[in-house]
């Protein structure tokens, strides 16, 4: 009869306390083999486990990482897009404000016209009619409260208001001066002011002994004596029609008034005036001199009517020399 195989076994040993005693254990070689390799795969298992829960939690943190950067980003995108408009807009203000300086100096610039302007033309100018606000504006312009009148419609009505206000009480100005000189005009067209500082006459009108060539010839103006530089001015109001110079009137201008008249200033020193200046009665045109065909410094000045010369002193305010 074969002798049966003995299965070795393998022996543990349990030490405890010194004073307790020490406990075998047995378990075969196969049971001694597998133990290690489940603690292996025991432990594979946890690490594979928490690598799973670890890719699922990196994964999970990703996607919130990408939710709050996308949010991140909106919102900083929101943020520049209303820094955008915030510059624009302070951009805008910024130009409103230097036009809203630039209309204040030119409400005190209109107040300073309207004063001269008033003083210039008196109390009889007559504002245009209008409603509202800018009737008040227009009626306290015109009274000489200007300020005053801007101010409280600009307390009542808008920025964009005000600067109308403003541009229609300008025009409504301009259109009241240009009206006043029309007017002034039509009232100071004839040549009736002295043309130069000296009234003392030295030849007349009409038939005269010329200086030149002692015969009878004929004078169409008269001759004003006076000093070389002496002011000349305009007669009358009108347009200047003609400025130069010719052999015999030296430099001479010509103004065009109202009903065909015209008036000749000859032998200045100096023209001050071009062709097609509006003049004004008294302005000045020139300086008296003694160009051309002149035996000494004096103003040749006469007055046509229709082409036709007619005495100056017609129209002359005669004043006797001091």
């Amino acid at each position: 009869m074969a002798k049966r195989k003995r299965n070795p076994k393998w022996s543990v040993f349990l030490l405890r306390e010194p004073d307790r005693a020490v406990r075998q254990f047995e378990v075969s070689r196969t049971l001694a083999a597998a133990l290690p390799a489940a603690a292996v795969l025991t432990v594979a298992g946890c690490l594979a486990g928490l690598g799973v829960a670890a890719e699922q939690r990196v994964q999970e943190l990703e996607a919130k990482l990408d939710r709050q950067s996308a949010e991140l980003e909106e919102t900083v995108a929101e943020k520049n897009r209303q820094i955008v408009f915030l510059s624009r807009r302070l951009a805008e203000l910024d130009r409103e404000a230097a036009d809203m300086r630039r209309r204040l100096e030119q409400i005190h610039e209109l107040e300073s016209k309207l004063r001269a302007f008033i003083q210039e033309y008196g109390e009889g100018v007559v504002a245009p009619e209008a409603s509202g606000v800018e009737n008040r504006v227009i009626t306290a312009a015109f009274g000489g409260a200007a300020s005053d009148a801007l101010a409280e419609s600009a307390a009542e009505n808008d920025f964009a208001e005000l600067i109308r206000l403003l541009d229609s009480l300008a025009l409504t100005m301009d259109a009241i001066r240009e009206r006043e000189r029309q007017r002034q005009i039509a009232a100071t067209s004839e040549p009736t002011a002295w043309p130069t500082v000296s009234r003392k006459l030295t030849s007349g009108f009409g038939y005269r002994k010329d200086p030149f060539t002692g015969r009878t010839a004929y004078h169409a103006g008269v001759d004003i004596d006076g000093k070389t530089g002496d002011p000349v001015f305009a007669a009358g109001s009108g347009v200047v029609k003609e400025t130069g110079f010719h052999s015999e009137r030296g430099n001479y201008v010509v103004i065009a008034h109202r009903n065909g008249i015209e008036s000749s200033y000859y032998h200045l020193q100096k023209i001050e005036v071009r062709k097609g200046d509006q003049v004004m009665r008294g302005d000045r045109i020139g300086r008296l001199g003694n160009t051309g065909r002149s035996t000494g410094s004096h103003l040749h000045f006469q007055i046509t009517v229709g082409d036709q010369p007619v005495s100056p002193l017609r129209y002359l305010r005669l004043v006797k020399e001091d």
